[in-house]
């Protein structure tokens, strides 16, 4: 499965959630496009400086055949929030920097369109994506960084049962200004070593 150009399906549209999670593949270079500009301003103070090409379906073409390889190394996922109809982004989960033994650890990104804010979406989406990378790709440990003042961040990662294990300055560089960030991270006490 690890070696796989087939998108993987977090979880399928039903009733209790009715939206995709799903991962990005090249067909879905203009909804990723269109969900980015959208959100452009929006997103601003809590993206790094993006390049133009970051706008556009052409960027969006490259950038997917990046993180497909990178997904085919278990080195990163790259999931999209995806309406009833798959037709538009609502939000993004990554998983960057997956490590495997002895750490067993990777961190936690995520967006949610400005109009889909505060219907509890990320919540459930990000419930189904960690049980996902815990589950199937044997990761121990998800880290996740908040500026102190996002606390729409901070409550959904608390709300998930994400621990606060210390606070970075000058941690990102978010908006083409360095910033401090809260470090969390959310531990399987499940976890056992797969083969």
């Amino acid at each position: 499965m690890l070696f796989t150009t087939k998108a993987i399906v977090v979880h399928s549209a039903n009733d209790e959630f009715p939206y995709t999670v799903r991962s990005a593949r090249k067909n879905d270079a203009d909804i990723l496009a269109a969900y980015f500009q959208r959100n452009r301003a929006f997103l601003k103070p809590w993206d790094p400086v993006r390049d133009e090409s970051f706008y556009t379906e052409s960027g969006w073409k490259f950038k997917i055949h990046h993180l497909v390889e990178l997904e085919k190394l278990s080195q990163s996922l790259y999931f999209m929030i995806l309406d009833e109809t798959e037709q538009q982004v609502l939000g993004i989960i990554s998983f960057s920097n997956i490590c495997g033994y002895p750490f067993h650890a990777c961190n936690l990104g995520y967006s949610l369109d400005e109009q889909w804010q505060g219907k509890g979406i990320m919540k459930q989406a990000l419930t189904r994506a960690l049980q996902y990378v815990f589950e199937q790709r044997n990761v121990h440990r998800i880290q996740a960084a908040f500026m102190p003042h996002n606390t729409k961040s901070q409550r959904v990662l608390y709300g998930l049962g994400f621990e606060q294990e210390g606070f970075a300055k000058d941690y990102l560089l978010i908006d083409g200004k360095w910033q401090d960030h809260v470090l969390t991270s959310l531990v399987d006490q499940n976890w056992t070593k797969k083969s």
